[in-house]
């Protein structure tokens, strides 16, 4: 057997495992429900006379609905992501797998479904913002490139959410512990904001192109795009090390 080969097998059998699982994942039909009615809500904060608007004004108001829906696109991924993990485990499903697989080929399959789900979360909630708000605003302040960024937010969330999962492991305090890791920023934000702009959500929605003004952050602070995406990848690195650190070394029942 090469070197290639035994990479490729257990890989190979972690992620067709963790595909099986994906098949009926009940926990990202829920999240994704939640996304969808949490976005659409939006809509009954949004003025009615703003439908008659010149397509500039619409553009201002589409703006900080945009980060509020990036907001609930992350915190729900967070969730997700930790949910997944954390229900897995209480069923016996990770302790079953890592009898059947060494423990680093596990975690490694469940990465990319981590991430595809927790896009998936974020394409729910664009999807139930934006229905909501067409008859208001149209396709006005929705793009490509704004989508797209809305996904990997989404997926960089999930990983995160299951981070924590890995790390607190218990079932409910995960699931409090994973979305309020991103959420505390904003709490932090009206007395700390020099501070807040540089934790890890708002680092996130910066790299995604979104204003923080509507959350308390004005551009001013914290990190520019782009270097904002490179500490968003150091921020998810971390957690997910951390979270991988712990997997490979607690016991699993």
């Amino acid at each position: 057997m090469t070197a290639a080969t035994s990479f490729a097998v257990p890989l190979r059998r972690a992620l067709a495992a963790q595909a099986r699982s994906a098949a009926g994942d009940l926990v990202l039909v829920g999240v994704c429900a939640a996304a969808l009615v949490l976005s659409a809500s939006i809509a009954a904060n949004v003025p009615a006379d703003l439908a008659g608007a010149p397509d500039d004004v619409k553009a201002s108001a589409a703006a900080p609905i945009s980060t509020a829906i990036g907001v609930y696109s992350a915190v729900l991924a967070a969730i997700y992501g930790s949910f997944r993990y954390t229900t897995d485990r209480r069923a016996g499903v990770v302790a079953q797998r890592a009898t059947l697989l060494p423990r680093p080929w596990t975690l490694a399959g469940r990465l990319p479904f981590t991430a595809l789900g927790g896009a998936i979360v974020a394409a729910a909630a664009v999807l139930g913002g934006r229905l909501a708000l067409s008859p208001t605003f149209g396709v006005i302040g929705l793009d490509a490139g704004g989508v797209v960024a809305s996904l990997v937010v989404g997926a960089v969330a999930a990983l995160w959410g299951m981070s924590v999962g890995l790390i607190v492991q218990a079932h409910l305090p995960s699931l409090f512990a994973a979305p309020l890791s991103l959420s505390a920023a904003f709490l932090a934000a009206p007395l700390w904001p020099s501070v807040a702009a540089w934790l890890p959500l708002p680092v996130l929605l910066r790299a995604a192109g979104h204003d923080l003004a509507p959350v308390g952050i004005e551009s001013a602070l914290g990190p520019a795009p782009a270097p904002a995406t490179a500490l968003a990848a150091v921020w998810v690195a971390a957690a997910t090390g951390a979270g991988a650190w712990t997997y490979l070394r607690r016991d699993l029942r």
